[in-house]
């Protein structure tokens, strides 16, 4: 099912897209931990290199990640067409770079070709879909559904074709596992354990996690999601 939700090539059109206008934004640095904040709202970003996410947090100070943004892809783009305020805050996990497109570049080019917002409305869309997903493991799933779950998603949005399996192309801690999940860090390393010891993952080298059964894994989670 994921497969299907998160079509790879049309992923990459649209990250194709992305990079190719973000030549025409103004660029900038972000540091690891570096938060963003778009003082024109009307302008929206590209990730050129490294990564960015994106995350809830109570008054409390609970967080909830939603997003993870890599190369080619874009924030600031629901506020740019629907306005209203956005309470996602977006910060760097490694040292990245950025582009941020004014709103008149942007304009201008949708006057060129219109056909250009299909690669808006599939951003737009995709995050619809993980949010979507999101809130569907919290209600259906356990903690071993709901990690096998974002495993399995994550797979689908940015895996990478192994030897031994569909790697996640991402050095993902612990802890920003169970922000994804809405669990504690014990319980995702416990379950990341289970999943070794059954034969379900590995790392790699670089201690990226390697998917070795998809199949095996979406067994623990809710049938109708995977």
């Amino acid at each position: 099912m994921y497969q299907d939700l998160f079509d790879q090539q049309q992923q990459e059109l649209m990250r194709s897209f992305f990079e190719n206008l973000s030549k025409k934004g103004k660029v900038k640095k972000i540091a690891r931990a570096e938060q963003v904040n778009l003082v024109n709202k009307e302008n929206f970003a590209i990730v050129v290199s490294g990564q960015l996410k994106q995350s809830l947090y109570s008054k409390a100070g609970s967080k909830k990640s939603l997003y993870l943004l890599r190369r080619g892809e874009i924030f600031g783009e629901m506020h740019y067409f629907s306005c209203g305020q956005s309470n996602l805050i977006t910060e760097a996990r490694e040292d990245s770079i950025i582009s941020i497109v004014a709103s008149q570049l942007l304009e201008k080019e949708l006057a060129v070709d219109s056909g250009l917002y299909r690669y808006f409305i599939h951003s737009i869309t995709r995050k619809f879909r993980i949010v979507m997903l999101q809130m569907a493991d919290l209600v259906f799933n356990d903690s071993a559904g709901k990690l096998a779950g974002i495993l399995i998603r994550l797979a689908a949005q940015e895996g990478k074709k192994t030897a031994a399996g569909i790697m996640i192309d991402s050095n993902l801690t612990h802890q920003e596992l169970a922000y994804l999940i809405g669990c504690s860090r014990a319980t995702v390393t416990r379950g990341l354990n289970n999943f070794k010891q059954a034969g379900l993952i590995t790392l790699s080298s670089d201690k990226k996690i390697i998917i070795l059964s998809s199949a095996a894994l979406a067994k623990y989670a809710d049938s109708s999601l995977v």
